[in-house]
């Protein structure tokens, strides 16, 4: 369109000079053209905010001390004869710690150790006036622990946990039998085992309470002079109460 206006306007100068009987003569207009080049558009990119990358962790350490509620023992037997009711006696408590790894916003996972001073069992009375004090042991589980988180709009953070490992158990007590002729202290062997847990907890500011039934897996045997007797199952099974404070890292 700009070109077409140029051109009337030249023949018009030319007609009009040409009807003066003048000679004109008119210079080329040079115009400088412009190409107006619009740039790519970037791609979008996605960024976190910064304030979101400097607080939000994604790796804690637990540190946790708990104490046993109720708690028994497997029901221990000699040549079929039950010694041992499973009943305890005393106070049993641990000590953890354990390190895990957000895999989602909701769920970690880690490992964690910890050292559980087991209860004591009761006396029995079997075979007409012999008394049994079996023995006890205590337990160094190293486990796999799993934790999933209920995001909440409140401070009050409830969660779900489980742990799976292998228990170191030590500290064998002798066993001990007890009639009107005295008291027989017998060695006794407990092999490691299985480790098992399961529970609910809440977390508030970092801090934690929660409740687990947990159980060490484990088999003993007597030896004495005259060999070993029959072995049998001695697993220790309790609900434990623990508190402990979270570190995020």
């Amino acid at each position: 369109m700009k070109k077409l206006t140029l051109a009337s306007l030249f023949l018009s100068t030319s007609i009009l000079a040409l009807s003066a009987g003048k000679e004109v003569v008119v210079q080329p207009e040079i115009i400088e053209v412009v190409e107006v080049v619009t740039p790519e558009l970037l791609p979008e990119v996605a960024v976190a905010p910064i304030e979101n990358i400097i607080t939000k962790s994604n790796k804690h350490i637990y540190l946790k001390a708990g104490g046993d509620i109720t708690s028994k023992y497997s029901k221990y037997k000699v040549n079929s004869t039950k010694i041992s009711n499973g009943k305890t006696k005393g106070f049993g408590y641990e000590l953890a710690i354990e390190g895990t790894q957000n895999i989602t916003d909701s769920l970690e996972l880690g490992l964690g150790i910890a050292y559980q001073d087991h209860n004591k069992n009761k006396d029995f009375s079997f075979n007409q006036g012999v008394i049994a004090k079996m023995a006890k042991y205590d337990s160094i589980p190293l486990y796999v622990t799993g934790k999933y988180n209920f995001n909440t709009e409140s401070a009050l953070k409830p969660y779900l946990k489980a742990n799976l490992g292998y228990s170191f158990n030590i500290n064998e007590d002798k066993t001990k039998l007890t009639d009107n002729a005295g008291t027989e202290n017998i060695k006794t062997k407990v092999k490691n085992g299985l480790y098992t847990g399961l529970g609910a907890g809440v977390e508030y500011n970092n801090y934690l309470v929660d409740l687990m039934y947990q159980t060490n897996f484990a088999k003993a045997s007597w030896s004495d002079e005259d060999g070993t007797f029959t072995k049998s199952k001695l697993d220790y099974s309790r609900v434990t109460l623990s508190v402990g404070y979270k570190f995020n890292i």
